[in-house]
């Protein structure tokens, strides 16, 4: 599904897209896993370019996510006990400073490729 007017060029959408799932495919929650994997693959099968520049952003996402940042809550069903927000986490991992850097440097590498 192509986006009818978006400011955010399609690359960046793809590279940031991959990111996310990245990071969700990386969970402990099957559901999360499968949903990142099959996201992930999805954005493998209709980018335009090398796919070998995700590697720096798949090994920056796994960096951040070792740093075990992950955001908490408190659950209000069952006192005493945190929520752990993943989707929420992965949402945010492309803000991350390494993730950042290399989503920019995927991003310019693929760009002449999405202009074609």
């Amino acid at each position: 599904m192509e986006p009818v007017d978006s400011s955010r060029p399609g690359v960046l959408r793809d590279i940031e897209g991959y990111a996310i799932a990245s990071c969700l495919a990386s969970q402990s929650d099957p559901y999360l896993k499968d949903q990142g994997d099959a996201w992930a693959s999805a954005i493998i099968q209709r980018m335009k370019g090398d796919i070998d520049v995700l590697d720096d952003v798949l090994d920056q996402v796994k960096n951040e996510s070792a740093k075990g940042e992950m955001a908490v809550i408190r659950d209000e069903t069952g006192p005493g006990k945190d929520k752990v927000l993943s989707i929420l986490y992965c949402a945010e991992i492309i803000d991350g400073y390494s993730v950042r850097a290399a989503i920019q440097k995927a991003v310019a590498v693929l760009n002449s490729a999405y202009e074609q």
